[in-house]
């Protein structure tokens, strides 16, 4: 992770990605960090010293069963919140974050500011929607005796920003099948006129 601290350019992202709308308190220090794809940005085997807020980039969040199998928590492409429930928690990272490409966040110590954040309205309320976000996503895909045609619907009806599926690869991991059971489900899909592809890779929600 290469971290940045140059004032103008922090205050330039801010703005440019609509954080600054987050928070009421004035005068918090965030500062900038670039990780390269496949980084992990938090994992449960070392606590979270940073608020994350994801403004460029996509990040895949996911936790591990018992038996190896991954559990998708979410696939976001910023901004979004990393490091809500650590916050609330004060413990570990419950999940593994990973860079599915190259990511850009605004950093916020979580100590020095936790206090101040804690009376701060608005963040307060970007916490509970990061939650819900989260939670949403994760029941929509967690149905494994749904047929990935219900997944893909459920999952553009109720958590794709846009209701749009973008890349094929990433909505494997995060709808649990197989890239050939995936395109067989768009396929079947599209030819119901219940989705169309808008691109390569890209397939969106028809009324």
């Amino acid at each position: 992770m290469e971290k940045n601290y140059d004032a103008a350019l922090v205050a330039q992202w801010l703005r440019r990605s609509g954080v600054d709308q987050w928070f009421d308190t004035p005068g918090l220090g965030f500062f900038l960090a670039r990780s390269d794809k496949g980084e992990y940005l938090a994992d449960p085997g070392r606590p979270l010293q940073d608020l994350l807020c994801v403004v460029q980039g996509t990040v895949q969040i996911y936790g591990l069963r018992r038996d190896g199998g991954l559990v998708p928590v979410n696939l976001s492409s910023g901004p979004t919140l990393l490091g809500d429930m650590e916050f609330v928690n004060r413990g570990l990272a419950p999940f593994f974050a990973q860079a599915r490409t190259e990511v850009v966040c605004l950093c916020l110590p979580l100590e020095p500011n936790r206090a101040r954040l804690r009376q701060d309205v608005r963040f307060l309320h970007q916490v509970l929607h990061s939650f819900a976000d989260k939670l949403t996503l994760f029941s929509s895909v967690d149905l494994p005796a749904a047929t990935t045609e219900e997944r893909v619907l459920l999952y553009l009806q109720q958590s794709a920003p846009g209701h749009t599926l973008c890349g094929v690869e990433a909505a494997t991991l995060l709808l649990r099948c197989s890239r050939r059971q995936l395109q067989r489900a768009l396929k079947s899909l599209c030819e119901a006129g219940k989705i169309e592809k808008t691109g390569k890779g890209r397939y969106r929600l028809l009324p």
